[in-house]
This record gives C-alpha cells, sequence and structure tokens, in this order.
C-alpha cells in the first residue's frame, strides 16, 4: 500500500486551524474564569445590599416611632403628617 503524506501546505493549515482551535479554547476559559469572579462580586453586592436595605428599614421605623407617619422632605427635613 502506497504511503499517503500531505503537502506542506495542507500541513500548515492544518497546524493552523490546531493554534486557533487552542487560542479559542484559551478565549473561552478565561471568560469562564472572568465570569467566575463577577458572580462573587455579584454575591458580594447583594449582601451588602440587604444589610443597606436592613439599616435604611431599621432607620425609617426609628423615624417613624419617634415623628409617626408622614410624608418626609428630604432637602428641609420637614415631616408633613398624614391623616
Amino acid at each position: 500500500m502506497e504511503k499517503k503524506v500531505l503537502t506542506e501546505e495542507e500541513l500548515q493549515k492544518l497546524k493552523k486551524f490546531q493554534e486557533k482551535e487552542n487560542e479559542i479554547i484559551v478565549a473561552l476559559g478565561q471568560i469562564a474564569y472572568q465570569q467566575e469572579n463577577l458572580d462573587e462580586q455579584k454575591d458580594q453586592i447583594k449582601q451588602t445590599k440587604k444589610e443597606f436595605d436592613k439599616m435604611r428599614a431599621d432607620f425609617a421605623a426609628e423615624l417613624t416611632k419617634k415623628y409617626g407617619d408622614g410624608l418626609l422632605n428630604t432637602e428641609t427635613g420637614e415631616i408633613t403628617p398624614q391623616k
């Protein structure tokens, strides 16, 4: 049986395909790594938001207890009682 061999041009083209595939694999891995970091940051921000929401709600409850229900003008600090 006669041995068949790719031409140099075909072999180079095949090697370029392999190199490009490796570049794509590395790029996808980098994206996955970055996505993991972003997911962690998102989780941290969600936790910070929960803490912030609780602090704000606690402060609102404190103000309501002290001044009663009303509409607050955040520019002047004036509270208009609700009827």
